[in-house]
């Protein structure tokens, strides 16, 4: 089997046609940060009030460097946005209805995290689809969220919970999005069981052939995922005093975006957790600096920023399969 295509792993020598392409695609990503961050701070006057409008990207960032790990697998997780509600009503039902103290309630939906994650790896080792699989429960923890909570949201969590929402002044999502980041790129990038993931994204029946343990891997990395979901449901709750069933709705699409136009390649092998950072820039900026310049602009609705962000998408895509094509 052929050794897994990181980027910090040495290429053959292409021909000079190529290195510029390379060079071109790995500009496209920077070119279109400065774009959107131009786009932003020329609309804002204090630019420190911008930590709090990040806070909702930051979360999605949070579970778009896990994602990475998955697409690196050729796997997709599509029920990240339900578990992230579904652990937040569970915190909040063991809180409020069962009476267990709020640390022990967070513990629970840290373990509901893992269990639902666990599920998907499972079904993905069993044969499933990755696709199919997160697809079928992306419907059911969505399902079992309304369903626990009654289609209402759950408020009044304790104060001294509330008030780990913030730590030295600074959201705790930015704690936290730090920890993952900095987890993930040494898992990745710098483990045994990161180049494993390059294997079997870059040819999984070889990886098997090569004694890869794909079905540990797949089950390691939907559990981490599922535990990470918790994680921002607790978080999020702290923020708001509220756990939300129907919260998180499409998360899941902005955490694949920023993955994809940080050039990973959706179809696995390929990318990085630090370049996913650089997608969730670009992403963030550019639909926020749209949201900025909706209110001089009337026909810059919340529907056309989502499709300035889909047209992106797509030629990312196009761009990331046509760079592959020719390395």
């Amino acid at each position: 089997m052929s050794r897994p295509r990181q980027e910090s792993t040495a290429a053959a020598p292409a021909p000079p046609g190529e290195r510029s392409n390379r060079r071109l695609f790995g500009l496209l990503p920077w070119g279109l940060l400065a774009l959107a961050l131009m786009l932003v701070f020329s609309q804002v006057r204090r630019p420190e009030l911008l930590v709090e409008v990040w806070v909702p990207w930051i979360e999605v960032g949070i579970l778009a460097f896990v994602m990475t790990a998955i697409i690196l697998t050729g796997g997709i997780d599509l029920s990240v946005g339900s578990m992230v509600a579904l652990t937040g009503m569970v915190q909040a039902i063991l809180w409020q209805d069962w009476g267990w103290p709020i640390e022990a309630a967070a513990g629970g939906a840290l373990l509901a995290g893992a269990l639902a994650g666990g599920l998907n790896g499972l079904l993905v080792v069993a044969g499933l689809s990755p696709l199919v699989a997160t697809l079928a429960t992306m419907a059911l923890y969505r399902g079992l969220a309304i369903t626990v909570a009654g289609g209402d949201r759950i408020v009044g969590f304790p104060q001294s919970f509330l008030d780990l929402g913030r730590l030295l002044g600074v959201p705790s999502q930015f704690w936290l999005a730090g920890l993952v980041f900095l987890g993930m790129v040494l898992l990745v990038h710098h483990t045994r069981f990161g180049r494993w993931c390059y294997a079997v994204g870059d040819n999984r029946q070889a990886a098997r052939f090569a004694a890869v343990p794909v079905n540990k891997v797949d089950g390691v990395l939907y559990t981490i995922n599922g535990l990470v979901a918790a994680s921002v449901a607790i978080l999020g709750a702290m923020r708001h005093d509220a756990s939300i069933p129907d919260a998180h709705i499409g998360t899941e699409l902005q955490v694949i975006a920023c993955v994809v136009v940080g050039g990973t390649l959706i179809t696995g092998g390929r990318g990085s957790v630090p370049r996913s950072l650089l997608g969730l820039a670009v992403i963030s900026h550019l639909d926020v600096g749209l949201q900025f310049l909706s209110s001089r602009l009337s026909w810059l609705t919340a529907e056309s920023r989502l499709i300035v962000i889909g047209i992106l998408l797509i030629l990312v895509a196009v761009w990331n399969q046509k760079s592959q094509k020719e390395s």
